[in-house]
């Protein structure tokens, strides 16, 4: 589990040749990082002089931040598992009828994980830039920039795992699931990027003030 150990570990394997973990759990863990940056902003307006009347939405965000975090960090050793287990489908014994079968059905299973974990980690930093949206207008002012940097930081891991996502399409002869899950990306990535954009210029506005 690449949680359980230092980050270092994790970093060091993915500045190499292994082709896991990958863009996928990078992603994830820049999700993870996001919804740690919302979960802060929250915690250090919780207590806060001037913000009494935010309080019990303070704390309902830190929670929700906290559980994103780990649903993603979750999901960064998920990647790599979907990953493994793709390229393990894909280097079966096609020899024979029955052997082929068994490859088709193994390799359209191992596509369809790899597939929906991406989407899950897309879904998930989706929740975190709206959290992010939330803390941003109503958190600690003192740490403003930190809600910014949590909305790009979705917006980053979405992306980032978007193309996860659509590696997987061009070996996929499921066409009605790509047609559904490419509307699923457009309407994730217009309203991410839609949050990060506002995001942005607030907290740009503010700074100036």
């Amino acid at each position: 589990m690449y949680t359980d150990k230092p980050l270092r570990f994790f970093f060091d394997k993915l500045c190499s040749k292994s082709p896991e973990p990958g863009g996928g759990s990078a992603s994830a863990l820049t999700g993870a990082t996001a919804a740690g940056l919302s979960g802060m902003l929250a915690a250090l307006t919780i207590n806060k002089k001037g913000y009494e009347d935010t309080q019990s939405e303070m704390k309902e965000i830190l929670a929700k931040a906290e559980n994103l975090k780990e649903d993603l960090l979750d999901l960064l050793q998920k990647d790599s598992e979907a990953f493994n287990d793709a390229s393990k489908a894909f280097k079966m014994p096609s020899g024979t009828d029955d052997e082929k079968a068994k490859k088709e059905k193994a390799v359209a299973a191992g596509l369809k994980k790899a597939t929906e974990v991406p989407l899950n980690i897309m879904e998930k930093s989706l929740e975190v830039a709206l959290l992010a949206q939330r803390v941003l207008k109503k958190g600690n002012e003192m740490a403003i920039t930190d809600g910014a940097i949590s909305a790009l930081f979705a917006e980053a891991a979405v992306v980032g795992a978007m193309f996860n996502v659509r590696i997987n399409f061009s070996w996929m002869k499921d066409t009605e699931y790509i047609e559904a899950t490419e509307k699923r990306l457009g309407e994730i990535l217009e309203k991410v990027h839609s949050i990060k954009e506002e995001a942005v210029s607030y907290t740009i506005e503010k700074l100036k003030n």
